[in-house]
């Protein structure tokens, strides 16, 4: 039989540490910037319990120049999955820290087409991973699994998807799919850059 995937809904993962041969200065530099931002102001309270996160401007900092050129470059690989004419040239982007027992409740990105994450620092998979939820309403994962015993997962019935990041991964996905962010358990902070972006 033919196949057609009727409202799928992918994530994009890159590594720029792989080919980002100055990769260990901008971290280092990008890193920096947001331990004097930490320390000078509060930050604000979104998703994050306990975590820090800044203001949505770190586009303003020189450092992260280079990164929302990536970014926008990564993107606008994809934008023809969103629009056949439309391209990715504008956004906001902020930086999270997560010490031991903080994450990001469970949400989504809704006044982004497309949103992401960038991974500065982080050792092994117990700081924390990144969690995707069924974003199709009425779907057995999502209810009771309509009263019906299924057997092992296959993908079409998958109700969450876990990632485990990796310092330099970019990963890009749709602002409407449910993610959220387990608690690092561990004594090291996990630090990301996350952006939203929008098409014109």
């Amino acid at each position: 039989m033919q196949e057609m995937r009727l409202f799928y809904t992918p994530v994009w993962r890159t590594n720029l540490a792989a080919d980002t041969p100055d990769w260990p200065a901008q971290r280092a530099a990008m890193l920096a910037r947001i331990e004097v931002l930490e320390v000078a102001a509060q930050g604000v309270e979104r998703t994050n319990f306990d975590g820090w996160q800044s203001d949505d401007d770190l586009y303003r900092h020189a450092e992260f120049g280079w990164l929302i050129g990536r970014i926008m470059a990564l993107a606008n690989q994809v934008a023809p999955e969103f629009s056949p004419r439309g391209v990715f040239d504008d956004g906001l982007l902020w930086a999270n820290v997560n010490r031991r027992g903080h994450f990001n409740a469970l949400h989504t990105h809704p006044d982004a087409v497309l949103s992401g994450c960038v991974y500065l620092k982080i050792d092994h998979a117990d700081q924390g991973l990144i969690q995707f939820l069924d974003a199709r309403e009425g779907s057995p994962t999502s209810h009771w699994r309509c009263y019906t015993k299924l057997g092992a997962s296959t993908p079409l019935m998958e109700q969450a998807v876990s990632i485990t990041p990796v310092e330099g991964d970019i990963l890009f996905f749709p602002g409407w799919l449910r993610h959220w962010v387990t608690p690092n358990q561990t004594d090291e902070a996990r630090v990301s850059v996350a952006f939203n972006i929008r098409m014109n």
